[in-house]
């Protein structure tokens, strides 16, 4: 099983204790609606009955979900931006991120379902939104308050959209018993609008030639005022063409991978254990005592660390030193080969921090980009590789826009949205360009897309960074 749907199921299970303590208190409101009923000679329908109990064990359960079940410290934070939830589905399009807006959705169709069954005047639509957006507004206003998780403006969005579709799936099956087809229709329109987008977003996905960067610009960052002044050459050539490819792992090829790698130095992996999770793009491997695996699918990266050097050594400031050819030597014993166009480098000498880096050298159509990291400890042990050097070849030679062009879109605010939080924060007047690099990151589907990334330095930056800037990208396919 996935894990992050294991996660859910957890969650789930949490909110039992509450879902019946909403069925408690659902039986004693049904006893009072009963007498009610037979002294005003209007006795309760089991079916209605039903639905008042199925109801409160719903709401008890979703005050456990959105409330009980929230870790927060205490910080009100809330997200502004309408349909940014969707955007990021569709950047990183992977099951996890996917499943933010849909669970939220899903989450309220219930309320939908069983209100207009338990209280007849819910079944106009105009009350039922209300309900929908208030139920909702009350929570999102709740973990604001309560500064348990966060509150977010796409939840109240998702929420309503799920009591309305829950609502028009009960009032369709009402209209369906009672033979009403004309109004069954119209109730039927909006499940199946909902049905064609999805189905609609997912195949555009699959179409598309290549995939999308997870940190792709969503909505622009205000960029009104701020002085930009450029210090570093442009040009208005278009870039390199290309788009490079290796096949990314799979879990099969990924578990094969793992098995490969761990049996070199000597470890097992138990399979069906918590030793193994698997998550959308990337797998952890570890048994706590011998090995640490974790592997990324799209980009074939993993980090290992192996458990049998002392902690001791591990943890301390103090590392060891090695020369290139001994580290070459120890990495082969690993089984990892360092590409011919990588080069070496002494990161941290004091902390034993080793590397060999490729910027993007393109030779014979391969691409050779990222960087291997090592830490050796005291007594010249290699016990951690951060692996994320690869070669991958050319696909296809895609139109790249040019720098200047890039520059535009920065100053337009058509950078990372990762970004542009802190940026309306910081509100900087002054923004200097001091670089500007052609690079190439993974996309969704494993490809290795051109990306210019700038270097950036604005009036913010002694008080934060020390003095540094900061890097941020823009998307450089003509076209995205």
């Amino acid at each position: 099983m996935h894990d992050f749907i294991g996660t859910i199921f957890h969650v789930f299970r949490r909110a039992i204790p509450f879902a019946l303590a909403g069925l408690a208190v659902g039986a004693a409101l049904l006893i009072v609606l009963a007498r009610k009923g037979r002294r005003d000679g209007k006795p309760l329908s089991v079916g209605r009955a039903a639905a008042v109990l199925l109801l409160l064990c719903y709401l008890g359960g979703l005050t456990a979900i959105t409330l009980m079940d929230r870790t927060g410290n205490g910080m009100q934070i809330y997200q502004p931006f309408p349909f940014l939830a969707f955007w990021e589905a569709w950047n990183s399009f992977t099951l996890q991120v996917w499943l933010n807006p849909l669970l939220n959705i899903a989450m309220f169709v219930p309320l939908g379902l069983l209100l207009p069954l338990a209280a007849k005047p819910f079944r106009r639509w105009y009350r039922m939104l209300a309900a929908g957006v208030g139920t909702s507004f009350i929570i999102e206003a709740a973990q604001y308050i309560l500064g348990r998780g966060q509150a977010d403006v796409d939840d109240l969005i998702c929420n309503t959209l799920g009591a309305m579709l829950g609502y028009c799936l009960c009032m369709l099956f009402v209209c369906l018993a009672d033979k009403r087809w004309k109004a069954a229709g119209t109730y039927a329109v909006l499940p199946g609008l909902s049905i064609i987008v999805l189905t609609g977003v997912f195949l555009a996905y699959h179409i598309q030639p290549y995939g999308n960067l997870a940190d792709a610009p969503i909505y622009a960052a205000d960029t009104k005022g701020v002085e930009w002044v450029l210090a570093c050459p442009l040009s208005e050539e278009p870039g390199p063409s290309g788009v490079y490819w290796i096949e990314p792992f799979t879990i099969e090829s990924c578990d094969a991978f793992a098995v490969d790698f761990l049996g070199q130095q000597g470890a097992e992996i138990h399979f069906g254990t918590p030793d193994v999770n698997y998550y959308d793009n990337s797998t952890f491997y570890s048994d706590h005592r011998t090995y640490n695996l974790i592997v990324h699918h799209n980009d074939r990266s993993y980090e290992y660390t192996d458990y049998r050097v002392d902690s001791d050594l591990r943890y301390s400031n103090k590392g060891g030193t090695i020369t290139e050819e001994a580290l070459r030597a120890a990495l082969k014993n690993l089984g990892v080969d360092i590409p011919d166009a990588a080069r070496f480098a002494a990161v941290d000498e004091e902390r034993g921090e080793y590397a060999f880096r490729a910027e993007c050298v393109i030779e014979d159509s391969a691409l050779t980009t990222g960087e291997l990291t090592c830490r050796i400890a005291e007594g010249d042990i290699l016990y951690k590789v951060d692996n994320a050097l690869s070669v991958s070849a050319l696909y296809g030679d895609a139109t790249v826009i040019s720098s200047q062009e890039a520059y535009d879109r920065l100053r337009a605010g058509r950078f990372s949205w990762r970004d542009v939080p802190m940026f309306h924060y910081l509100k900087p007047h002054q923004v200097r360009v001091t670089a500007c690099e052609l690079e190439y990151m993974t996309d969704s589907k494993g490809f290795r897309q051109p990306v210019y990334v700038f270097t950036l330095s604005d009036d913010n930056d002694e008080e934060l960074r020390g003095g540094n800037g900061w890097t941020t990208f823009v998307p450089a396919l003509s076209g995205r």
